[in-house]
């Protein structure tokens, strides 16, 4: 048995309109296809559903016990088809993102801040992670996008280049005025002659800075520190001076420190966005990636 919900309904029309002519115009098809549905499912129910005179359409009595069944059967369709509908709605307004919590702090509240105003409809879910969880969520599915620095493809994932950052040095208010050049920059050379924090060795900003500094200082004679918070606070304290990713201008701004960019050669860092190779992606990602885009434009540019 193979009854649609198509058939239900004109058997439920005309059931309530005992009349063929007005069933067929309500549920928009010919009375001859009206005819041919009713009479498909009275051979597939092998049972008579109405008697049919040339005057009148009444219900059997095995019409009459299908019809409360077949009205709810399309109550119940309807009403779980719109609630499915607002999910599907509500799904394509809502975007979830993982990043460091960093960028999860300081740069995404700016980016949804900025997104209620533009979008007021879409909703951001933030999970701030561990950098080496953000691929893995992405790929299981659990959040939307992932971004920041370090991201790689993988045959689970894409990656869409949002940005170049370039790097910039952080330092206690004052403490980078005597090796600015005339452009405002900090060079390379006068980096190594300034008490210098470091990331942990086998971190790839830390590394990308050491090839500049090269021959760099001995490790140990430099404090070292896994978090960027904790770096920047140090510097702010006047421990050292930290060379960082420009994404860290906004949390700059919360501490008493100089931000200045390296001078030549520029060494820049690639800021990516990465999803679910094959998946489809949220209407909501599009916007919330052009706004975090746009915001670490602005603080880039808004480093001296």
């Amino acid at each position: 048995m193979n009854l649609s919900l198509r058939q239900l309904e004109a058997f439920v029309a005309i059931a309530r309109w005992r009349n063929l002519t007005r069933a067929a115009d309500q549920i928009h098809i010919t009375q001859a296809g009206l005819s041919l549905m009713l009479r498909d499912m009275e051979a597939q129910l092998d049972c008579r559903l109405f008697e049919r005179t040339t005057r009148s359409v009444s219900l059997t009595e095995g019409g009459a016990r299908l019809l409360p069944l077949a009205e709810r059967t399309l109550r119940d369709f309807t009403e779980v088809a719109g609630q499915l509908g607002q999910l599907s709605a509500e799904a394509a307004r809502t975007v979830s993102v993982a990043a460091t919590p960093l960028v999860a702090a300081d740069v995404l509240p700016q980016v949804c801040r900025e997104l209620a105003r533009t979008h007021p409809d879409i909703r951001v879910v933030v999970k701030d992670v561990d950098r080496r969880q953000i691929q893995a969520m992405v790929e299981r599915g659990e959040v939307d996008v992932g971004v920041g620095v370090l991201l790689r493809e993988s045959p689970a994932t894409t990656r869409e280049l949002l940005l170049r950052l370039p790097l910039v040095a952080v330092g206690a208010r004052g403490a980078l005025a005597a090796s600015l050049n005339a452009r405002g920059t900090v060079s390379w050379s006068a980096l190594r002659a300034l008490p210098l924090l470091a990331l942990p060795p086998d971190n790839a900003i830390q590394q990308l800075v050491d090839e500049r500094l090269a021959p760099a200082p001995p490790r140990e004679h430099r404090p070292v520190f896994a978090n960027l918070h904790t770096l920047i606070a140090m510097a702010e304290a006047g421990v050292g001076v930290a060379v960082l990713p420009a994404f860290v201008a906004s949390t700059c701004r919360r501490y008493a420190v100089d931000v200045h960019r390296m001078g030549q050669p520029v060494v820049a860092m690639e800021f990516f966005s990465i999803a679910r190779r094959g998946a489809v992606l949220t209407p909501a990602a599009a916007p919330l990636l052009q706004a975090l885009t746009q915001h670490l434009d602005r603080s880039v540019s808004g480093a001296a």
